[in-house]
């Protein structure tokens, strides 16, 4: 058996141990305020192990542009997260429900920080307006290499912030609007969190996942969990190629 296909089949039994990517903008509409619930229940994928597989290597390897990226690239150790300039209310709840999940469902060592601190991942929320004008079909997105709107800003055409010229991940930021529903903020951080940590492209196929570019689940998924899952497992490692991951 392949190792990719080894790999997804362990955990998806529960055996083992151990360019910007973007959310799509969505139409301006009224929204209820948003409920919160203690927990989020999670099915397993229904699918074939080998199409999980395929999926996986496709959204490792794929940039959403169509570009191919030629290493795998992931975090290594304790991943931290923290949350600079003002941010909506809802967001700091709803980032520390997610990271919990993270650690529980994809068994990944990740922990908030101080706004003061260094940390592998910047959550920077930023005026609604900033980010379309940079990105117009975006709601939010997350860039390599940065920690700031300035340094993105000043490192925009630095090949250094490219995805396809990553060799591992080292720092991260999420720039998404701080002047929307908390529903919105709250769908912005678990794609783009997810995008940071692991895949980097958008599958229309994959009707149970995130990684749409539908918007149809806005929270992560059972599949998105087993995906990340799979990311961090010590038999990957940075700078593998799609061949040697296959």
């Amino acid at each position: 058996m392949k190792p990719v296909l080894t790999l997804v089949a362990c955990l998806a039994i529960g055996a083992c141990t151990t360019s910007e990517t973007s959310r799509r903008a969505s139409p301006d509409i009224a929204l209820p305020p948003m409920k919160t619930f203690s927990s989020v229940a999670v099915r397993a994928p229904a699918k074939s192990n080998a199409r999980i597989a395929r999926d996986f290597l496709d959204l490792a390897f794929t940039l959403e542009n169509g570009a191919k990226m030629p290493r795998f690239t992931r975090f290594e150790g304790p991943i931290t997260v923290r949350v600079t300039g003002p941010a909506p209310a809802s967001l700091s709840p709803d980032l520390d429900r997610l990271l919990a999940r993270l650690r529980r469902e994809a068994s990944i060592p990740i922990s908030r920080v101080a706004a003061d601190r260094d940390a592998s991942i910047t959550i920077a929320p930023v005026p609604r307006s900033q980010i379309q004008s940079a990105a117009p079909s975006a709601a939010c997105f997350v860039r390599p290499n940065v920690s700031s709107w300035d340094e993105y800003r000043a490192r925009r055409n630095d090949p250094g912030t490219y995805w396809n010229r990553l060799t591992d991940r080292s720092r991260m930021t999420v720039f998404l609007p701080r002047d929307v529903s908390p529903q919105e903020v709250r769908d912005c951080l678990h794609e783009e969190i997810a995008q940071a940590l692991g895949p980097v492209n958008d599958i229309y196929r994959l009707s149970d996942s995130i990684f749409n570019d539908d918007n149809f689940h806005t929270v992560l998924t059972g599949f998105d969990m087993l995906i990340l899952r799979a990311y961090y497992d010590p038999a990957l490692q940075n700078g593998m190629s799609e061949a040697q991951v296959t």
